[in-house]
């Protein structure tokens, strides 16, 4: 997160500090949300490995599997996002010197903005052309999980990654540190 040392000065900086502290905090809601679809996989996984030799299986557990891995997939792309744990491109800042670091920030900005802003662009054409259901993954019901679900989670991480990139520009732009994470989060 923003280095301990940091003290913000003037209404600007203590709402942007709030608002990253917000965003942080939210990163580690989108790590839980990883953390449940991977547990679902790996149960359901565990289930059938284990009922098959009492002659059990259920054809539905194989598409709520990659269904959880697609949700983990695109709930991770934020998570990664906000907790810093994407790609860094320090070693082109400490090549370049003091500006550097200014200068890979913004870049990493508008990169993210760029890319968030092109899925965003798509979206409405991502849901419109993905009817129908996911076939087998059913549920308690008898309903079949509809194929605009999967894309969900991607809208929802590209929207906060958008924002996040917006939230650190300001950041930049009101003289307040980039985030770094030295350890693990959660710790």
């Amino acid at each position: 997160m923003t280095p301990e040392n940091f003290e913000p000065e003037g209404a600007l900086q203590r709402a942007l500090f709030r608002l990253d502290t917000l965003n942080w905090r939210l990163g580690g809601v989108f790590i839980l949300l990883c953390n449940i679809c991977l547990l679902a996989m790996l149960g359901l996984t565990t289930l059938t490995i284990v009922a098959r030799p009492f002659g059990w299986s259920a054809y539905w557990i194989w598409p709520w599997t990659m269904v959880f891995f697609v949700w983990l997939s695109f709930f991770g792309f934020f998570a990664i996002f906000v907790r810093l744990k994407d790609v860094r491109i320090d070693f082109l800042a400490n090549r370049i010197g003091t500006a550097g670091y200014a200068v890979t920030r913004s870049l990493s900005d508008l990169c993210a903005l760029g890319v968030c802003f092109i899925l965003l662009q798509q979206m409405p054409t991502v849901l419109a052309t993905s009817t129908g259901v996911v076939d087998g993954a059913i549920f308690p019901g008898g309903k079949e999980l509809m194929r605009q679900a999967l894309s969900v989670p991607l809208f929802i991480s590209a929207i906060l990654i958008f924002l996040t990139a917006l939230l650190d520009l300001a950041k930049q732009f009101a003289g307040m540190p980039e985030n770094i994470s030295i350890h693990h989060p959660e710790v």
